[in-house]
């Protein structure tokens, strides 16, 4: 039976998704699943945790890996702790017992792509004049009408990280400490990511000058939180003191966002453009009110909000810091 992957699990899955040897994740292999296996190259990948130090695991460990080494399979341990403090690391130590030869064939196919627009031709233009409903003029009165009021379907974007705040150069917000649990130091962490666990994902955790705070060891689920414990925490005391911290990872320490996926950081700062051209202002902030997230956007000092839905921004293109917007009648502002 396949299992919810675990923190370790999702961290190494977003580098090796990236690379160009296809994995598979949670991959099954005769009676067994294996957590990551690269099929042509007959390599099985394991992450333990702590419980496989235990006697009557390891021997079901020996057992499902002796059975894998008879169908010919190579298989390669690696602890959770260490993929977690350096997940990128991990996964090159395991890209380096792939064949050359394999290269080229996996999922990621080199550079991601950075305009993720889902249009109906490859030719951009063509496919935003088929936009469901053409540019609106301002129009008087004053009276703003929300995207639900349209009348069109609404496919929402989705957002992989932090969303309220522009943060330091370089570095993604991705949680906050908010207090401390028990006389070991466990912390309580508000988590900015699209799953609460994955703040425990990306690796070491930093302030926002980029010096190291917490290098994540466990976690477990709250409500709307996560419970975390760090190597550098050991007392209570110790995690009340860190309470009110910001927690932020490098931008490189990222996977590129999937298909339809952003961070809200790479928004922030992008000019927004209509179908026709015209100058719609430069996003400012992400937010989200309860319907949905949306982009605050500035235009000749007025600010306006658009949600983040397919049909709002047909066009995103990053590299060139561009959203190309269709908004519905009555948001923009006179």
């Amino acid at each position: 039976m396949r299992k919810e992957a675990t923190p370790a699990e999702r961290a190494l899955w977003r580098w090796l998704r990236e690379s160009e040897v296809k994995f598979r994740r949670q991959a099954p292999i005769g009676p067994y699943i294996a957590d990551f296996a690269c099929l042509k190259a007959q390599l099985i990948v394991e992450l333990d945790g702590g419980a496989h130090n235990a006697a009557d695991v390891q021997r079901r460990d020996a057992k499902r890996e002796a059975w894998l080494r008879e169908q010919g399979y190579r298989v390669h341990r690696l602890m959770n702790e260490a993929v977690m403090s350096d997940p990128k690391s991990a996964a090159a130590e395991i890209l380096a017992l792939i064949p050359s030869p394999l290269a080229g064939e996996g999922q990621g196919g080199g550079e991601p792509r950075i305009d993720r627009t889902r249009l109906d031709s490859s030719d951009a233009t063509q496919s935003i004049g088929r936009s469901p409903h053409p540019y609106p003029s301002p129009r008087g009165g004053g009276v703003r009408k929300s995207a639900a009021a349209d009348a069109r379907p609404s496919r929402k974007r989705k957002l992989v990280a932090e969303k309220d705040a522009l943060p330091p150069e370089n570095l993604i917000l991705v949680g906050a400490i908010t207090g401390a649990f028990g006389v070991r130091g466990e912390l309580r962490v508000k988590s900015f990511t699209a799953a609460l666990e994955d703040v425990c994902a990306y690796g070491p955790l930093l302030d926002e000058s980029g010096a190291l705070v917490l290098t994540p060891k466990s976690w477990r689920p709250l409500k709307d939180a996560v419970a975390m414990t760090a190597k550098e925490v050991k007392t209570r005391e110790q995690a009340e003191a860190m309470r009110g911290t910001a927690l932020y990872v490098p931008r490189e320490a990222l996977p590129a966002p999937e298909e339809d996926e952003f961070y809200a950081a790479d928004l922030i700062g992008c000019a927004v453009v209509s179908v026709s051209g015209a100058p719609l202002g430069e996003v400012t902030a992400v937010t989200d009110y309860g319907a949905g997230d949306m982009l605050e956007i500035v235009l000749n000092g007025a600010v306006w909000r658009l949600p983040f839905t397919q049909e709002n921004t047909p066009q995103i293109d990053l590299k060139s810091r561009r959203i190309i917007a269709d908004p519905p009648k009555g948001l923009l502002p006179e």
